[in-house]
């Protein structure tokens, strides 16, 4: 299991070993810990991803797993960022590159979520099932849907002409589609809610679509101060 190279990361730094420089190997070992944990969690669950089965899965001995992660709860942020990475390109690709409307500038991005769900179910089972058992993922979880709510809001900024007095109720609109979005994907993957793939992408894009449309027309309601 053992992965031979530098013992410090500056070390040797001009080496060559097996074809990779010291840099190149050291993020090659972060790497494979970062995708053996995805599989791990992905497939066996959370409470089986630990330290000592990442270490096995990625052929990285422990040794170095602490030299990039501090402990378990590092190598779990780490996974987090790369999901977060992954779906931030995933919408940012498929936001509409022309004028849509609210419906229709959703409905490109829900169904290219859709999409990588169903293309990789280890990273719908660890953002819609995983991330709620135990409190860790809880915390990373909240975290990441702040950023897809902020990423959403400035998505929709580049298409709708959102007023500035309406910021505030569209940070709040784009919570609520996201918070929403992530418990429809759940229950669909466990089966609860009973839709085809187009019927999900076209209820959900009309939603979120109403979501905007109600930013839209109520601008001043961005200003109202409790």
């Amino acid at each position: 299991m053992s992965d031979d190279g530098d013992t410090l990361f500056g070390v040797g730094k001009e080496r060559v070993y097996s074809g990779m420089t010291a840099e190149q190997r050291h993020q090659d070992r972060r790497t494979r810990l970062i995708d053996a944990a995805i599989e791990l969690m992905g497939e066996r669950g959370a409470s089986n991803t630990t330290v000592t089965a990442v270490c096995a899965k990625s052929r990285v001995t422990t040794r170095y797993f602490y030299q990039y992660f501090s402990d378990r709860d590092g190598l779990l942020r780490a996974v987090f960022e790369k999901l977060e990475a992954t779906m931030r390109d995933t919408l940012v690709a498929a936001v509409p590159k022309t004028f849509a409307t609210p419906d229709e500038l959703a409905k490109a991005p829900v169904r290219a979520l859709v999409a990588m769900i169903n293309d990789d179910r280890r990273l719908a089972r660890i953002l819609f099932i995983e991330s709620g058992t135990e409190p860790t993922l809880r915390l990373l979880r909240g975290e990441f849907m702040v950023s897809l709510a902020d990423l959403t809001t400035q998505l929709s900024r580049l298409h709708l002409k959102i007023p500035e007095a309406a910021s505030r109720v569209g940070l709040l609109a784009a919570t609520m589609g996201v918070g929403g979005l992530f418990e429809v994907f759940r229950r669909w993957l466990d089966g609860e809610l009973v839709f085809t793939t187009d019927e999900l992408v076209e209820h959900c894009a009309g939603f979120l679509g109403s979501l905007g449309t109600y930013v839209l027309e109520n601008p001043a309601t961005g200003d109202v101060v409790p």
